[in-house]
C-alpha cells in the first residue's frame, strides 16, 4: 500500500513539473503567448467567481441556527405541561 502511494506521489510531482514547463514554454517562447495569457486570466476569473457563486448558494440554502432553535423550542414548549 505504501509503495502505491509513493508511486502516485511521484507521478503527480513529475506531471506538475512537466505541466509548468509546458506552460512556461507556451507563455514565453511560443507565438501563442497572448492567447495563453487570455485563457489563463479567463480560468482565474472563472474560478474566483465560481467560488463566490458557491459561497452565495451555500448562504442562500443554509438554514440559520436561530430558525432551527426557535422551531425546536416551539415544538418542545407545546408538549411540555408546566
Amino acid at each position: 500500500m505504501q509503495h502505491g502511494r509513493r508511486a502516485m506521489g511521484i507521478v503527480v510531482f513529475v506531471t506538475s513539473i512537466a505541466a509548468f514547463m509546458l506552460y512556461a514554454w507556451l507563455l514565453l517562447a511560443s507565438e501563442w503567448s497572448l492567447l495563453i495569457i487570455k485563457y489563463t486570466t479567463l480560468m482565474l476569473v472563472a474560478c474566483i467567481t465560481g467560488i463566490f457563486a458557491w459561497l452565495g448558494l451555500s448562504i442562500a440554502i443554509a438554514k440559520s441556527k436561530s430558525s432551527r432553535s426557535s422551531s425546536s423550542s416551539r415544538s418542545g414548549d407545546g408538549g411540555h405541561k408546566g
